[in-house]
């Protein structure tokens, strides 16, 4: 065993030690000894199975009364990724236990080979395996395939297999959650590169099909303080959300993931042969086992892929909380007369809270809240009535709405005074230029670069106010409601990217936009996974058909150890689903009479 990889041996093994329990201790101490790791014989051919790394089951069974209350997915998943270090058994039980509920006939395991134990960059197996809840048998047609594909980039012949915790530590959970699948383990080398990686992916898609789920063993930061491993954890999350290949392949081995190799295969198979959705359901850091500071930690995450439809919540999780942010909002003109519909008004209502379950919300207030409303308003001055406005607010959950828009001052300074009273009576924050909240675990600042009659103003987001940003405690992330660009564009200009590259450089790690009454298709990830953007979340309640404008909401799930993964939900424009419902109505039909 080579010196590099005996320092590398040594430093996981003291950064898992701290405050682990005797038991796992001596596991560990036992896995990563020199002694554990010597040169490897020839396991090649269809010889006996491999023994089980862990000889008791106590560490298991742990881990898996840890996650009894862990929710099994109602729909059939492609893929998981969860931890291997038993100190997160826990994740490693709620992730395989979430594809429980389907019956597979195969699963692939993506590892890293943590001990270079192959000579090339993939290798796999003909062997069975024993666990300590019994044995799993290997899929030897899909083996051999997999080896014709591949070539000489995979070795079939390596010890590796029983002897890496990568795939050991998995092993025994797939035998309790997923009994009678068969395995095809593939070992990713740490010298792989993109090209490697994109060849693997072609060999193995033939056996990514429905039968298949794609597990890949996968631990994120290693070796930096918490304070590090949560801004990298944060750029990995920014990049599952919304990254490019190229992105994600420029992510750092091990700063942000122990193997960006079966990283980078997971997302090509689950997005160009599943066509998956990504939902990350949990991220930790081992700090938070242990109340002692370290300056090396190893950080965590559960990933679900499959069809998550954009109308359903994440489900809840200890040690996660949700909130959701929507776009343009006033409870006036049109909007108004729709929502005194009593089908109309119940049937947003139901669109609404299948996809927040009445999670805190928090949307853009576009007008002038008043007890009443003056005669002969022309139609640019947003004004809303206040008994609506507050009992929707209410009915939806609006923690907080900003104020930082064009419309705030359609009535004046005592126009705004007065909104401000009405919100603050309903305890609903209201954020005006520049201000801060804490909600649900991160922070929120709403910001508006437009003047009242929605033209720019240079000096509404000064330079100034940008780094007051910048003092602020990094606990928790920070994301910018901003009010800017051009009506019904889609993208931003030049000014809007000068704003985003200098927000992104104060430390904005979410940043949503509203004005344009139009929701981007996609969110984008901003100097190299700093910052996610969506340029406009478009229209939530407001008066303006599909014809001409569009709504989104993003869904964030707030971890506990301070990052945040965010989820776009298209919605369907509100206004149209309002006003056909009160127009079936009157006609004496329901919409499913149509």
């Amino acid at each position: 065993m080579n010196a590099a990889v005996l320092r590398l041996a040594g430093r996981i093994a003291a950064a898992l030690m701290r405050g682990v329990p005797p038991l796992l201790a001596v596991l560990l101490a036992a896995l990563l000894s020199p002694a554990a790791y010597a040169a490897d014989q020839d396991c090649g051919g269809d010889g006996p199975a491999f023994a089980s790394l862990y000889q008791r089951d106590d560490l298991f069974r742990r881990a898996l009364a840890d996650a009894e209350n862990a929710p099994v997915s109602a729909r059939r998943l492609s893929g998981v990724t969860v931890p291997h270090h038993l100190l997160a058994g826990h994740l490693i039980a709620e992730g395989i236990k979430a594809a429980s509920g389907t019956r597979y006939r195969r699963v692939i395991v993506l590892f890293p080979d943590h001990f270079r134990q192959t000579d090339t960059m993939f290798a796999t197996t003909r062997r069975d395996f024993d666990t300590v809840f019994g044995r799993l048998a290997i899929d030897g047609e899909a083996v051999a395939g997999l080896l014709a594909r591949g070539g000489e980039v995979i070795d079939a012949r390596s010890c590796l297999f029983g002897r890496d915790h990568g795939l050991q530590a998995i092993l025994p959970f797939l035998s309790r959650f997923l009994p009678g699948v068969r395995v095809v383990p593939v070992a990713v080398s740490i010298r792989s590169r993109r090209q490697d990686w994109e060849r693997l992916a072609a060999a193995l898609g033939p056996l990514a099909d429905a039968d298949t789920l794609i597990v890949q063993s996968t631990d994120f930061s290693h070796y930096l303080p918490h304070h590090a491993a949560r801004a990298h954890d944060q750029q990995t999350l920014t990049l599952l959300a919304a990254g490019t290949f190229d992105q994600i392949a420029r992510l750092r081995q091990p700063e942000h993931v122990d193997s960006l190799g079966a990283l980078y295969v997971q997302l090509k198979l689950q997005r160009e042969v599943y066509g998956a959705a990504t939902l990350v359901a949990a991220n930790e850091n081992s700090q938070q086992y242990d109340p002692l500071p370290t300056h090396e930690t190893t950080s965590y995450m559960v990933v679900l892929f499959g069809p998550m439809p954009e109308d359903e919540p994440a489900p809840a999780r200890r040690g996660t909380r949700h909130l959701y942010l929507g776009g343009d909002t006033s409870f006036g003109r049109a909007m108004m007369k729709a929502l005194l519909d009593e089908r109309a008004s119940a049937r947003i209502e139901t669109e609404i809270l299948q996809r927040t379950e009445g999670r805190p919300l928090v949307v853009n207030l576009e007008g002038v809240v008043l007890p009443n409303l003056p005669e002969g308003l022309g139609h640019m001055t947003l004004a809303m009535p206040q008994d609506l406005t507050l009992a929707w607010l209410k009915r939806l959950n609006v923690a907080a709405v900003s104020l930082a828009n064009n419309h705030a001052r359609d009535l004046g300074e005592s126009g705004l005074a007065e909104t401000r009273r009405a919100l603050q009576t309903a305890g609903i924050v209201a954020l005006g230029q520049g201000e801060l909240t804490a909600i649900e675990g991160v922070e929120l600042v709403a910001l508006t670069d437009l003047d009242v009659n929605g033209s720019y103003r240079n000096d509404l987001i000064t330079p100034d106010m940008l780094d007051r940003l910048s003092g602020r405690s990094a606990e928790r992330p920070l994301v910018a409601l901003v009010h800017w660009g051009r009506e019904y564009a889609a993208n931003p200009g030049a000014r809007e990217r000068y704003l985003a590259e200098e927000l992104s450089r104060r430390g904005v790690a979410g940043l949503f936009g509203g004005h344009s009454h139009v929701a981007s298709p996609a969110m984008q990830a901003l100097a190299g996974g700093d910052t996610l953007q969506l340029y406009s979340l478009g229209n939530f309640l407001f008066d303006q058909g599909a014809d001409k404008a569009s709504g989104a909401l993003v869904e964030l799930t707030v971890f506990d150890q301070g990052t945040v993964f965010a989820r776009l939900m298209p919605l369907p424009n509100l206004f149209e689903l309002a006003r056909t419902q009160a127009w079936d109505q009157q006609d004496g039909r329901s919409s499913s009479d149509r």
